[in-house]
């Protein structure tokens, strides 16, 4: 489930280097606009508009490849991107064990897949890592792991929630030595939900007869 997820997070990220610690929201990071992707029934915020990629994989043989749709910005130089991305799952999860199973996927496979750690849940400020999370009460998890690059290590926090069969993820990933917990605590917290007919077509009003 994970594993094209976390091949667009190494695709889009940079070498380069600034220094972040402690500065303010100022310059690229100071206007975060909201967008809101058709057909996502959700709402995010990033400070510099995200382009658009899809990626398909196939986690079940003999089942139709899975879409993934994802939107990535990029912002100082690449020193800090933001991944929001959402797929369907082929079934809804029966029950909460199932919807946790599916979220400890993610989780187990984003870190994997690039040979990463998860962080000490004191060193991220949590009590545990991951930690329960819930969006409107869909259930979710917030999790902070550390991976590295050309030998650069990063830090990667992210949030991960389960609305029916939709998975939706959110990726703030930064180079470990200007690591600053206020950009990823922004960003992961501006998703909102939407009905699923806020993306339909206004419908005509009905003629008096």
């Amino acid at each position: 489930m994970a594993k094209i997820l976390v091949s667009c997070l190494i695709l889009f990220i940079s070498n380069s280097a600034t220094n972040l610690a402690g500065q303010e929201f100022e310059g690229e990071l100071s206007q975060w606009e909201t967008h809101r992707p058709t057909g996502a029934r959700a709402s995010f915020m990033m400070p510099k508009k995200p382009f658009y990629v899809e990626r398909s994989f196939s986690p079940l043989e003999g089942k139709p490849p899975i879409k993934v749709r994802i939107f990535v910005s990029s912002v100082l130089d690449g020193e800090v991107t933001f991944i929001f991305s959402y797929h369907d799952l082929h079934t809804e999860p029966a029950n909460r064990q199932a919807i946790n199973e599916a979220l400890q996927g993610v989780v187990r496979g984003s870190v994997f897949n690039v040979l990463g750690n998860l962080l000490p849940a004191e060193e991220v400020g949590m009590t545990r890592n991951p930690f329960p999370i819930a969006l409107d009460g869909n259930p979710g998890l917030q999790y902070v792991y550390r991976f590295a690059r050309n030998k650069e290590p990063f830090i990667v926090t992210s949030r991960v929630f389960a609305v029916g069969k939709r998975i939706y993820q959110l990726n703030c990933i930064m180079i470990e030595k200007n690591y600053d917990a206020f950009i990823p605590a922004k960003f992961l917290k501006t998703i909102k939900l939407y009905d699923p007919d806020y993306d339909l077509p206004p419908r005509p009003r009905k003629r008096p007869s």
